[in-house]
């Protein structure tokens, strides 16, 4: 009886269109996660590359630049970049999610090399390939005017003194 009237296809047409809707939903609510993930990828990009330029162009605070401005210290990170991050497909060896409400300001003030306001701060984090070694945290801020940048790069959840 439902058919002869045409309540069945529009009940199904309206089902269809709600799961349409809640589908592109979830999809757009990753709140800037694929952003902060895809800046953390090109900057391990720049560094597993050895592309100094573009490497330095991502940096966020005067500390991580300092990393590089050491022959062998640059030469460790260049190291220990190319062991979660593969050059040649360009892409993380593990999975990288972001966390986006982890609020790093207090610890950016004032480290900052760009003095412009941030806006919104995170931390992307990339598993290690290697079972039972830390994660690799990738410290993410975005200031009024600029693209994500890198402010820090650590091996496990640790903190960093940036004076």
């Amino acid at each position: 009886m439902l058919n002869r009237n045409g309540f069945k296809p529009a009940l199904c047409s309206i089902s269809a269109a709600i799961m349409l809707l809640i589908s592109a939903g979830l999809s757009s609510c990753d709140r800037g996660a694929s952003d902060q993930v895809g800046a953390a990828r090109r900057f391990a990009d720049a560094v597993a590359s050895n592309d100094a330029p573009r490497r330095d162009s991502m940096i966020a605070t005067a500390k991580l630049k300092e990393y590089f401005t050491n022959t062998f210290v640059a030469r460790d990170m260049l190291t220990w970049f190319r062991s979660f991050y593969d050059v040649k497909n360009q892409k993380f060896i593990a999975e990288g999610t972001a966390d986006v409400d982890r609020d790093l300001t207090t610890q950016l003030e004032g480290a900052l090399i760009d003095t412009n306001q941030i806006e919104e701060t995170g931390m992307v984090k990339v598993k290690s390939p290697i079972a039972g070694e830390d994660a690799v945290f990738f410290w993410m801020v975005h200031q009024k005017g600029k693209p994500w940048r890198v402010a820090m790069v650590t091996k496990g959840d640790s903190q960093v003194n940036f004076q």
